[in-house]
């Protein structure tokens, strides 16, 4: 599809802003420090096989799609920061298809993929958002064959269930649309063409979310589950706070200003439904924005990575209203004009708002911080582990969650958790690593678990299992962050030796 009220853009352009795009993301991730979500994710692809990754899943919150992408590489033994490049290679395959596919002018295109919708938050930082982005893009683009390859659009649609726990709202939507608007042609035509093809895919996604549902059975158990409860006025209450939240949290605007750009939004989909008769788009759109609100009021606080993917559903909107247009023969309807092109400059607008609060003071992770800030310091960490500290020497974790960082770079190092005093690498999120110690009784076990250990290595960070950390004062200092990093994993190594006399002094 050409697209509407535009000229098509001239190849060399397109293909300018794409390699532009490409290398500002690979200077952004040059400069990125991993931190531990990034780190947890390829700990358990490179340590746990399949099952035992099945049977982790529902303490991690999200589906197995991005840590069964990342597993292969991970196992292969290539270094932790390959989990960057496949992040990145995956939002370049999706900015290709919205440069080269998408009906938006090439200026609107432009200015969304050098935004934090493309740039910075999904492919730098390594996280399975990615994987909505280019799913939501690929079911876009096929969206004017999903009758006739209903098996491709029904696995894009399993897939999208598996991406993320939030991908369900817009996966299940357009799911659920799929199958009525085929319904409701069998019972206007008498024919069984259409819902005969529909019903040929559209049992993956269900199947897909019946794998889901197995893979977070019993969720309830995990320690950070929290399902909260309210009355009827208090959530509406409370959905109301965290629409304005998701807004004020993207564009940085006040909330008077996020007020007005969501109604025109509302006025202008409505308009452009009522002139196309199908509400399908905007349902999704809208069914998907509140999923997130009444998610973030009821189970998990959601962030800016979550917020980022209303932007693809918006996209996806977009893309599927002007494909109905051309269908129906709308695509020269005044008020449907008007209206879409209304839209493409409101998603311009969000662009632009979202690019200058990334670039502000107020966002902790902004292009400033990107290029010449700190993210986390466990690569260094790692680095100064590797140069002076043998593999067959103890690792001693304090805080399992933010050392994970520094244990994705070490493979053939052993770690041991301090609460407990067992074998760890990745954050499982249980009680037991949730236990405290004191540190006489961190340095009883040492000597019983290492008799033949003389010193053993303590890893500390801003927060610690040894409810007494002051009495590491009297151990000797080996490594130390300088200064502070955006995510907070600032470290220090100590050397603890483990000989009666020493330990006394």
């Amino acid at each position: 599809m050409e697209g509407i009220m535009y000229k098509k853009a001239k190849p060399y352009l397109i293909s300018l802003i794409f390699a532009v795009y490409v290398i500002f993301n690979v200077v952004l991730l040059y400069f990125h420090a991993p931190w531990r979500d990034e780190a947890n994710v390829w700990l358990m692809a490179r340590d746990l096989s399949p099952l035992q990754l099945l049977r982790e899943i529902k303490y991690q919150g999200h589906p197995c799609l991005w840590y069964f992408l990342v597993m292969p590489f991970a196992k292969f033994g290539l270094p932790f920061r390959t989990i960057g490049i496949i992040s990145t290679m995956v939002m370049v395959l999706t900015a290709w298809i919205y440069l080269w596919k998408g009906p938006q002018w090439i200026g609107i295109k432009a200015l969304v993929v050098f935004s934090p919708v493309f740039t910075y938050f999904y492919p730098t930082i390594a996280r399975n958002y990615c994987l909505i982005a280019l799913i939501l893009l690929l079911l876009a683009w096929n969206y004017s064959e999903r009758n006739t390859h209903p098996i491709r659009y029904g696995i894009l649609l399993g897939l999208l269930v598996q991406a993320d726990t939030i991908a369900i709202a817009p996966a299940g939507m357009i799911t659920l649309i799929w199958f009525a608007e085929n319904a409701y042609n069998r019972v206007h035509t008498k024919s069984m063409e259409r819902l005969g093809n529909c019903l040929k895919g559209i049992w993956i996604p269900f199947v897909s979310l019946l794998f889901w549902i197995v893979q977070f059975y019993q969720v309830s158990d995990s320690p950070v589950f929290e399902f909260q409860k309210f009355g009827v006025l208090e959530l509406l209450r409370e959905v109301r706070n965290y629409a304005y939240i998701i807004l004020i949290r993207l564009t940085g605007w006040n909330q008077s200003l996020c007020t007005c750009f969501f109604a025109v939004l509302i006025l202008l989909m409505v308009v452009i439904s009522y002139r196309l008769r199908n509400i399908s788009a905007i349902s999704v759109m809208m069914l998907s924005f509140l999923f997130q609100c009444v998610f973030s009021v009821m189970v998990y606080q959601l962030h800016i990575w979550h917020y980022t993917s209303l932007a693809f559903v918006f996209l996806w909107m977009l893309w599927t209203m002007e494909t109905t247009a051309e269908e129906k023969g709308l695509d020269k309807d005044k008020w449907y004009l008007w209206s879409i092109r209304g839209l493409q400059i409101a998603l311009g607008v969000l662009a632009i708002a979202m690019f200058l609060h990334w670039n502000s003071d107020e966002e902790p992770s902004n292009l400033q911080q990107a290029l010449h800030g700190s993210y986390s310091d466990g690569q260094n960490a790692a680095e100064f582990i590797r140069e002076h500290i043998d593999p067959t020497e103890i690792l001693i974790s304090t805080d399992v969650p933010l050392d994970s960082t520094i244990l994705a770079y070490l493979k053939n190092y052993q770690s041991y958790y301090a609460g407990s005093g067992k074998l760890t690498s990745y954050a499982d999120w249980s009680k037991e690593q949730s236990q405290t110690i004191c540190m006489e009784e961190v340095l009883a076990w040492c000597r019983d678990a290492f008799p033949m250990k003389k010193e053993v290595y303590l890893i500390q960070g801003n927060t610690s299992c040894i409810v007494d950390s002051e009495q590491l004062a009297q151990y000797e200092v080996i490594y130390e962050t300088n200064g502070s990093t955006v995510r907070g994993e600032e470290y220090q190594i100590y050397r603890i030796p483990l000989g009666s006399e020493e330990a006394d002094e």
